[in-house]
């Protein structure tokens, strides 16, 4: 690949970026009034990606091999525990990766 096609391949996905960034803001302006179904969206697309991602996270978890998905679910539930108690998004992720990463690089190996 030449350099100028390299040029402008890096100027279309900055182009790409940049549009997509201010696209959102143009499309839906202060000015007018914002649509119930916007609104719905806005509050049930955090809970989506949540669920989106615990699924994601899940997924190719062997329940019937060891270690049985134990450091996963113990993470997710410690993050709804961390959630429910302190009301935190910051506090139950950051918290949650560290129990995650204690259970699979410290506690499982020596268990197994």
């Amino acid at each position: 690949m030449s350099n100028i096609e390299i040029f402008i391949m890096i100027l279309v996905a900055s182009i790409a970026t940049v549009i997509t960034r201010f696209l959102p803001f143009i499309i839906f302006n202060k000015k007018e009034k914002t649509s119930k179904t916007l609104l719905v969206f806005e509050k049930a697309m955090p809970l989506m990606i949540m669920v989106i991602l615990v699924f994601y996270t899940i997924k190719d978890i062997e329940f019937f091999k060891v270690p049985f998905g134990v450091a996963e679910i113990l993470a997710i539930l410690f993050t709804i525990f961390l959630h429910l108690k302190f009301k935190s998004v910051l506090i139950s992720i950051i918290a949650s990766t560290i129990f995650y990463m204690i259970l699979v690089q410290i506690v499982l190996p020596k268990i197994m």
